[in-house]
């Protein structure tokens, strides 16, 4: 138990450090002397140093074990934000913010690795760790806005990077405490005698799982970004009543994330989840984008299906990708993790333009996003 809430925090630091610095764009531009727009480049450095360097200390976490990669991580995630509420420069601050990447890189996709791994003789009981990683994960990333900005209106935007810190370094004390009495969460997943797979595309599902957190992940969040700024420009909804709104889907993911087990308990595996919850999300963002409504009371419910969808649908995928193979669990995680924030980068600015051209730009998006997702999740030949 002590294990699977540290796993919740690891992942609520990583998410909350994604998304905090939104509302505090302003402050920290003033700062350090540069336009607000240019301190976006911390969000950029970030996710690019997150996903060159996962699929590496995938491969140690599989090789070494788990403990051995994300205790020294934890401790830089640590390090790295304390440096950054200390930077007297936008130089050295996006240094800060490579070093938090390369940290995060050893703690999410790990996160999610070892969730899978102690729980290995039980698949549901896996799930239900997964799904508690993805919870904190979707926690971290819709409380960090409004933590991170009344951390900045209480002290300043410094203080919330170095509260973020001070958690790191608190969570990973607790971590080494396990790592001392549990010698068993060290393991290396990978031993003499196991027959290594040189190509990970090659494990059977590997490929389509991994392109589905490119197309359907990646890409669903790019969307849904731009939910708040169709509100916006549709039914002129004040900056704040979005902020609400989304507070609310991202309530509605935590649900999703937590009711994941179950679903799948019902269906033939995390894959077969997935598809089904793609399908809900490319029938609502149509729907949304093309036909929008003249009253919010109108939109909640679809709204609410598509986070839901999504909250359910992204730690099966993950789920899935864990049990594809014990040894390579770790380099698997990692990748998906990779496969999530390029697909994230890449369609953000994509959907961005798809928004320019109108309604129909957006949907067309939609469709080949989770269309593209939905095809490449096929049924697959497991590896015996």
């Amino acid at each position: 138990m002590l294990l699977k809430v540290l796993l919740f925090f690891i992942a609520f630091l990583v998410g909350a450090d994604e998304l905090m610095l939104g509302p505090i764009l302003v402050p920290i531009g003033y700062d350090l002397g540069v336009q607000p727009e240019r301190v976006t480049l911390f969000i950029t450095a970030y996710s690019v140093a997150l996903a060159i360097v996962a699929p590496a200390l995938g491969v140690l976490s599989d090789r070494l074990g788990r403990m051995r990669v994300m205790l020294p991580a934890a401790l830089l995630f640590g390090a790295a934000s304390i440096a950054t509420g200390l930077v007297s420069s936008f130089e050295w601050g996006l240094t800060t913010r490579i070093l938090t990447g390369i940290a995060s890189a050893g703690m999410l996709p790990i996160a999610f690795a070892m969730a899978a791994d102690a729980s290995t003789n039980a698949s549901n009981d896996a799930m239900t760790r997964i799904a508690w990683v993805q919870s904190g994960l979707t926690l971290g990333m819709i409380s960090s806005p409004a933590l991170g900005a009344l951390l900045a209106e209480w002290l300043s935007w410094r203080a919330a990077f170095m509260v973020l810190g001070v958690c790191a370094w608190c969570v990973a004390g607790a971590l080494a405490v396990v790592f001392v009495r549990s010698k068993t969460v060290e393991a290396p997943a990978i031993h003499d005698g196991d027959e290594k797979v040189t190509k990970i595309w090659a494990i059977p599902g590997a490929t389509g799982a991994l392109l589905a957190m490119f197309f359907g992940l990646g890409g669903g969040i790019g969307l849904f970004n731009l939910i708040g700024q169709h509100l916006r420009d549709t039914l002129g909804m004040s900056i704040w009543s979005v902020g609400v709104m989304y507070a609310v889907l991202g309530g509605s993911s935590v649900i999703g994330n937590m009711l994941m087990p179950r679903v799948a308990g019902r269906l033939e595996s995390g894959r077969q989840v997935m598809r089904l919850a793609l399908i809900v999300c490319l029938i609502v963002s149509i729907g949304f984008y093309l036909y929008p409504a003249q009253q919010l009371l109108v939109l909640i419910l679809p709204l609410v299906m598509w986070s839901l969808a999504g909250g359910v649908g992204s730690p099966a995928l993950q789920s899935y990708i864990a049990q594809l193979s014990n040894a390579h669990r770790g380099i698997l995680m990692s990748l998906a993790m990779t496969m999530m924030h390029l697909g994230v980068a890449i369609w953000s600015g994509v959907a961005g333009f798809a928004y320019s051209v109108g309604p129909i730009g957006m949907a067309i998006l939609a469709t080949l996003l989770f269309g593209a997702a939905i095809a490449v999740l096929r049924p697959v030949k497991q590896a015996q």
